[in-house]
């Protein structure tokens, strides 16, 4: 062998296969990494949308009483002095239509807010019995913006335009000694309910609250997020799951109806067969006593002798 000859070259695979590893050593890196940050971004984004859709289950439960129709007569009126409490900013009443958020210069989380009503003494019939029962009509009722909100005249002003004895149109609240004699058209002002706006920075203030707050500490805050994603995770795979066993369910229920389907077509030819042997034998029975009821054998008989002796 000519040691001046050029040695042979290495195939093409073994030349490659260093690059290729370095190629695919990042790409592997990738894939295990979206592996593991995949479920985590799903158990966030479940969990995000668990809340948001518990607190729009929440927000279609309705507290107002269920009222009546019905005609009240005035027995009393007056101005007094009514009071609404107002808290701070929390979980339990985020929708709620006063509240005022959250500041360390406050010493108490609730105040009374008071304001003037005019308070009128009712008497009504019952819809339902047609008892009279009594009870208390108050315009506003509830503290309006400051604003638009009426004073000692203007509640007074309010209780003058309603005579006693006289009778006027009003819903009576069931199960309560409330009355609403149109209050809300009484003042050119009313408390509006939280816009979605509002809702959505309460609930951000909330959560920003709850991050800074002392009573969760780093690392309580870690156990909580930890927790968190845990049950995150599990949900999306009890999920998974359970969408994989009702697609399961699914495609047995269909086999079993293809199964049904061809015995049912089992069924009916098998009930066809039965049914022609029945035919036939019902047919061949009958001929038999046809038979016997002329005299048909005795007639062939005779036949035959007779040919005998031609």
């Amino acid at each position: 062998m000519d040691p001046t000859a050029p040695s042979p070259a290495p195939p093409a695979g073994d030349g490659a296969q260093p690059s290729d590893q370095n190629r695919q050593r990042p790409r592997s890196a990738l894939r295990g990494a979206l592996g593991v940050a995949f479920p985590i971004a799903v158990s966030f984004l479940f969990s995000f949308l668990v809340g948001l859709a518990g607190l729009a289950l929440g927000g279609l439960s309705s507290t107002a009483s269920v009222s009546m129709p019905s005609t009240c007569r005035i027995l009393s009126s007056g101005v007094d002095l009514r009071s609404s409490k107002v808290c701070e900013l929390g979980l339990l009443n985020y929708r709620a239509k006063h509240v005022f958020y959250p500041s360390s210069k406050r010493r108490f989380r609730c105040h009374d807010d008071y304001y003037w009503a005019s308070v009128l003494q009712v008497e009504y019939t019952e819809y339902f019995s047609g008892q009279l029962s009594y009870a208390v009509a108050e315009a506003p009722k509830e503290a309006l913006p400051h604003n638009c909100r009426p004073d000692f005249g203007a509640a007074w002003s309010t209780t003058l335009k309603f005579k006693v004895n006289e009778s006027y149109s009003c819903r009576y609240m069931l199960g309560s000694n409330k009355a609403d004699i149109h209050s809300n058209k009484l003042f050119n002002c009313t408390a509006e309910e939280p816009s979605t706006g509002e809702l959505f920075k309460r609930i951000l203030i909330l959560f920003s609250e709850m991050y800074v707050s002392e009573d969760f500490s780093s690392g309580r805050m870690l156990v909580y997020v930890a927790a968190g994603v845990v049950l995150g995770m599990l949900s999306s795979m009890f999920i998974t799951a359970l969408f994989r066993g009702m697609y399961g369910l699914l495609l047995a229920a269909a086999r079993w109806a293809v199964r049904k389907h061809c015995i049912r077509v089992f069924a009916s030819r098998l009930k066809r067969a039965c049914l022609l042997v029945a035919y036939v034998s019902a047919v061949g029975w009958i001929t038999l006593q046809y038979s016997k009821f002329i005299g048909l054998k005795e007639l062939l008989s005779d036949s035959e002798v007779m040919e005998r002796f031609f």
